[in-house]
This record gives C-alpha cells, structure tokens and sequence, in this order.
C-alpha cells in the first residue's frame, strides 16, 4: 500500500522502526506504530517536532514569569484566580507534551542530531500539538456539532459508497472522524502532518484517558474518556497531503476536513486525490470555502456553484454539493464567555471517473524535485499570484534588553524564520522573475556565497513549489 514519497520505490523493513527506499535510499521512521513520510528528511523532521514542543514550554515559562512579576507588583487580587488557573494549565499541558514527545525522543536517542531549515519549514506548514488540542474537546467530549459531522458522513458514505476496501481521512486530527468511519471500511487510515497529535490520538483511541487545559476557554481543564475499543484496523501516516506515500489507485474513499480551504494549492491536493483514488472511488469533503490557483484575489474564495465545473475538469462526476453551516470549536458547554461563531462550510461528494487516466504510466510532477534528471533546471519559477512573501524584522525592548526575530508573512499567516533562511529567500526572491531558470538561480545563489548542492536546491524548489506554493513552474 505504502510506497516511496520521493521516487514512488518499493518500501522495505529495516527494523521494526525504520523502512528504506529499495530505489533512492530514502528512509522513513515508524513511531508507535505510526508511519512517517516527511520530506526532504523525516529523520530531520523527527527534531523539529521536539523543537516545536520545547518553543510552546518556553513561552509558558516567559508567561508564568511575567504573571509572577504583575503578582509581586500589584496589591490588586481581582486577577489572582485566573492567573493561578492559567499558570496550574499551562504547567499541566507542559507535562502532555512531554509525554507526547517521549516516544520521538526514545528513537532519536541514538542519532545524531540533523538540523535541517528545509524540514523545520514543512512542519510549520501545519499545527503544532498544542493547538490541536481544542479539537480533541470537539471530536471527543459530545459536541453537538460534531455529531452532525458524524450524520453527514456517515449517510453520505452509506448512499453512495461502491467499495468498502479502504478508507483515507486527510487532515485527521485528533482522529474523531476516522474512529467513526473506521467501522465501515476494512483499512482506514488517518493522515495528518502532526505526529505528536497522532501519538496521543492513538493512545487515546486505545484506552488512555486524556486530560489537558484549554487556553481558548480560559484555561479550563477537559477530561475526556476513551471510546469503546475497537478491532477495526486504523492505520496512522504522518505525510504532507501534497504527497502521500499511497500507490496510485489504491483508496475506495478519501474524506478531507477542514483541509481543501487550508493548503496551499487546492488544485495540487485535488491531483493527489485523483491519483490515490481508485477509478469509481468517492472523495467527501467538509471545508470553508477555497480559492484555486489562477482565481482573481479581488474576488475572494469561490462560491459552491462555481467548483463542479472545476471538479469536472480534473476528473470527477459531482453527485451532491451543499452549502452547511457549523460552529468550530463551540466551547460553551465548559467556558460560558466562549466565542460562538458559525462558519460556512461547502460539503459536497464526487466519484472519480470511472475511465481512470493511464496509472500505469503516471509520474507525480514533483518526483523531478528527487530524480536525477536534466528538463527540470530548465523550469522557469514565478511567484504565485496572491501568495507573494513579506518579510518583517521585528524589535522587542524589555529591561533594557533587546530581542530581534524575523518574520515571514503569506496570505497574513506569520510565523518566525531562522536568520539563515531569511537572507536565503531574500536572495532568491529578488531573482524569481518568470524568466530566470533554476540552473540561473542555482548559479546565483553560488556566486552569492551560499553553499547549497544541487540536491538541496531543487529540495527547496520542491518545499517552495510544492509545499508552500509560494513559487508556479514553467517549461
């Protein structure tokens, strides 16, 4: 079922933690039983897990400190309740996330460590555990919305589902969706970008009681039951949605929640569909609104009769779109000052065409990125319409000390980058024109000073390509 994310090889076992690339080398971890197929290199991103783990601590810690200081300053006590409950949460979810982490560290524990800017970037593509967990309360404690998920799902899947072979839920989560279409399907498996939420899903799905504090409703504490065990067999994979190591034609359905609207280039995720799915196999999806590559930004996120036409070029037969309404993350039953916002979110059901394009012959465009081959330095990128790069240099002052971080900015999503690879973008953006090929940007960022191989360079083409869409590929 697995195959190579790089080259499309046949997987063998090393070990009972580790697969190996039969063609290329490449390796893939398993962690608790969990499969992971990150590029350009899980082992690296196995690191940026921890990292991103002791990042959240920190930030407790510097916000535990500042209370501590408003406490010794202030003969005021109107906030000392909410103060000890947010340090008493924030202390309690410290001790979750090192119980995640502990599996990862235990396999690290004899490598060495491989710091690697390209992996860290693929993890920030996603959401870190500790943001997760607000969805474990809504898959897991009995919220009303989540039950009318289940109904859709599961009506929908008993109406028009030909094949009950296997089943993929992308965008998994904290896997309540997966457990409750795991009964119907022989293999169902969960695929999500975040192993840390995938080792505690998994724990919790087989019997661990889960308890956490949630910073949206004030830091008030969730304990949630496991569900009734289960013999089904549910199957994890830790993969980028872009890239999944499924062999072509191979899944009877795959479900996407809250995912079309997330990624980067929902036409790219819709290729991946097509090619995972077996000819008559359904995709059902549950999303906000999206925007396709080449829409006009001025027009926003497309309207629900604007996709079938879409859809059908890519390969699909539509047989059911609607326009629902739905309240994420309604925290009200535990937090009385909860935001209650209702989203709307376009759900609709397609088949892949029954006369399949030629499997046989198919080559996912981004294994150029991983080949060794000539036509791909002949690209010539471009940066993509409404997804251009804005950097930020940021200056904080704090008793008399002075911080400086660098962000980045894409479509108003910020997050922190390392010097390094700031002043790399930097560069390379300047020379990203529409008419410059790789084999010129490759011979720039040389003459710059800056030591990257050819397999790093088209590695990041791939992160920037594929990953991010933040650069188009022309011929």
């Amino acid at each position: 079922m697995y195959q190579c994310i790089a080259c499309q090889g046949t997987l063998i076992n090393k070990s009972t933690s580790i697969r190996i690339c039969s063609h290329c080398g490449n390796s893939y971890p398993l962690i608790d039983e969990i499969s992971v197929f990150l590029l350009p290199d899980s082992l690296s991103s196995l690191q940026c897990f921890i990292m991103e783990m002791e990042e959240i601590k920190s930030s407790f810690a510097n916000i535990s400190h500042r209370l501590e200081e408003h406490e010794q300053h202030s003969d005021d006590d109107m906030f000392a309740n909410r103060i000890e409950m947010m340090k008493q949460g924030m202390a309690a979810n410290s001790q979750v996330l090192d119980r995640t982490c502990k599996s990862i560290s235990s396999f690290l524990a004899d490598r060495p460590r491989k710091d690697n800017t390209l992996a860290w970037s693929s993890i920030k593509s996603g959401f870190t555990f500790h943001d997760m967990l607000p969805y474990f309360y809504q898959d897991w404690f009995g919220t009303p919305e989540f039950a009318k998920v289940k109904s859709l799902f599961s009506k929908t899947v008993a109406e028009h589902c030909k094949d009950w072979e296997s089943v993929a839920v992308l965008g998994a989560g904290a896997c309540g969706l997966l457990y409750s279409v795991a009964d119907d399907f022989q293999v169902s498996y969960g695929v999500d970008l975040s192993l840390p939420t995938f080792i505690t899903a998994k724990n919790f799905i087989q019997g661990e009681p889960l308890a956490f504090h949630l910073k949206r409703a004030d830091w008030h504490k969730v304990e949630l039951t496991p569900p009734e065990s289960t013999a089904n067999d549910i199957r994890y994979v830790v993969s980028d949605v872009m890239n999944m190591p499924f062999v072509s034609g191979s899944l009877s359905v795959v479900i996407t929640q809250f995912m079309l609207d997330f990624v980067s280039n929902p036409k790219r995720l819709t290729e991946e569909i097509y090619r995972v799915l077996k000819p008559g196999g359904l995709w059902i999806n549950f999303s906000n609104p999206c925007r396709m590559p080449g829409d006009p930004v001025e027009l926003g996120r497309r309207k629900l009769n604007e996709l079938p036409v879409f859809f059908e070029k890519m390969g699909f037969d539509v047989l059911s779109m609607e326009n629902e309404r739905f309240a994420l993350l309604n925290l009200e039953k535990i937090y009385a000052e909860a935001d209650n916002n209702e989203q709307l979110v376009h759900f609709f059901t397609l088949r892949k065409n029954e006369n399949d394009r030629n499997l046989s012959g198919y080559d996912k465009p981004i294994q150029r990125f991983f080949k060794s081959n000539d036509s791909v330095w002949a690209e010539t990128p471009r940066v993509v319409k409404g997804r251009e790069l804005t950097f930020a240099r940021k200056k904080s002052f704090e008793q008399g000390c002075s911080n400086e971080l660098i962000e980045i900015s894409v479509e108003g999503h910020y997050f922190s980058i390392p010097p390094n690879f700031a002043m790399l973008l930097d560069m390379l953006f300047k020379y990203v024109d529409g008419k410059n090929s790789l084999r010129k940007l490759f011979t720039v960022v040389h003459e710059k000073g800056i030591s990257l191989n050819e397999d790093a360079f088209l590695q990041l083409i791939y992160v920037l390509n594929v990953q991010h869409y933040l650069i188009e590929l022309e011929e």
